[in-house]
């Protein structure tokens, strides 16, 4: 696990801890070319939204559709910064798609 998936895995668990209303679970996956850990927000659901940690990249999206990959990619960022990053699109998900009710 890199430190840019402890990152994101620090910062989303904090989160849905503070958000109980949004049903998830994590997950980790074997492959044969790596591990990876995979949180899932409303399993079996045709909205389920899902934030992979895939060592160096954070890939997440709707299930169904499409997903965005969050990374360095040589910007010269920090893994907090890119996790943020992805957190805050994470949040706008489970928003988007009636997992969490929008910040007032």
């Amino acid at each position: 696990m890199s430190d840019l998936d402890r990152a994101f895995e620090s910062l989303a668990k904090a989160f849905l801890s503070d958000h109980p209303e949004v049903q998830h679970g994590w997950r980790p996956i074997k492959e044969w070319y790596g591990d990876r850990l995979d949180v899932i927000c409303g399993a079996g659901q045709p909205n389920e939204v899902f934030a992979s940690l895939v060592g160096g990249q954070i890939a997440l999206g709707l299930t169904s559709g499409e997903h965005e990959d969050f990374e360095d990619s040589g910007r010269g960022v920090s893994d907090e910064h890119v996790a943020q990053q992805a957190l805050s699109r994470f949040v706008e998900l489970l928003e988007e798609h009636g997992h969490l009710a929008p910040a007032a």
